[in-house]
């Protein structure tokens, strides 16, 4: 979905978004949990195991690919392609699985970065410092209120989406039960490796979408902000780098449209298309040869 957005500058997008983060009290849990996500993170090398190492591989897939890119973001925000009742549980699950809020807040802030992108009121613009781009947007407290107002103008459809809603309510208890899943049933290294370095490793994986490749890279396309195209940043991130071309059609379902554009997400959107899981899936206009190609590498 492109959301386009006329509010004035001193509206509740820019107010929610400050990027002053001094003037901000912290979200303490939000910090917390980044912080020991990171401490866990660097203990794990300490108590390798093959099977924290299959752990971590098969989760950085399931919720790095199936949840974020695949669901949160192609499926939920970006209304690229529908799916059937079991697969999008699943792919439901995954995105919560990722540890990186809630679906309707994840859609919401998505939706708002599209409609503002690289303007006051985005919530994770380069513009304002690559580190706030990063992660630390994420820091500041926000009110509630606020925060109800923003889900309800941006996302309306997916309050109507009982699945969501419901993932949405259940999404703590989903990572308590896989971190205690672990722990109990594969022990110290299961634990560090495929729940907390795992996390770390996804989380990193889509703040440099939000940071890096509106930096650095090439352009297949003009558009009013400063996305583009960085292919190492696709590779590690299931064809989420292309993003130049996600923010010139952000509805499409594939990102990757050239040829040697690597897109792993895509691929899973074609299987699940072909095995009828997947409809409605919106294909984007490949770029021309009067394409624009800019590249930016530092």
């Amino acid at each position: 979905m492109n959301v386009i957005v006329t509010d004035s500058p001193l509206d509740i997008e820019t107010d929610f978004f400050e990027v002053k983060i001094l003037n901000r009290p912290i979200n303490w849990p939000t910090f917390g949990v980044i912080g020991l996500m990171h401490l866990g993170a660097l203990l794990a090398p300490f108590y390798f195991s093959w099977q924290g190492l299959a752990c971590l591989i098969a989760l950085y897939c399931y919720t790095g690919c199936i949840g974020i890119t695949f669901c949160y973001h192609r499926m939920l925000t970006h209304r690229g392609f529908k799916l059937n009742a079991i697969a999008k549980w699943f792919a439901h699950l995954a995105g919560a699985l990722a540890l990186q809020g809630r679906p309707l807040d994840w859609a919401m802030n998505h939706r708002i970065h599209h409609a503002r992108s690289d303007q006051k009121g985005d919530p994770h613009s380069p513009l304002d410092g690559s580190l706030w781009s990063h992660f630390l947007w994420l820091i500041p407290r926000r009110n509630k209120q606020s925060n109800n107002l923003l889900i309800a103008k941006y996302t309306p459809d997916l309050l109507q989406d009982r699945c969501c809603v419901f993932f949405n309510r259940t999404y703590i208890f989903w990572n308590i039960l896989l971190g205690t899943t672990l722990l109990s049933f594969g022990g110290l290294s299961c634990f560090l490796w495929g729940f907390c370095l795992r996390t770390v490793m996804v989380w990193h994986m889509t703040w440099l979408i939000n940071s890096a490749t509106h930096i650095w890279g090439y352009r297949n396309y003009t558009t009013s902000d400063q996305s583009r195209n960085l292919w190492w940043v696709a590779l590690v991130t299931f064809g989420e780098g292309w993003h130049n071309n996600h923010h010139a059609q952000p509805a499409a379902a594939y990102h990757g449209h050239r040829w040697w554009e690597i897109d792993a997400t895509g691929w899973v959107v074609s299987i699940c298309k072909v095995l009828r899981i997947a409809t409605n899936v919106k294909n984007p206009k490949l770029a021309g040869s009067k394409a624009q190609t800019e590249t930016i590498y530092s």
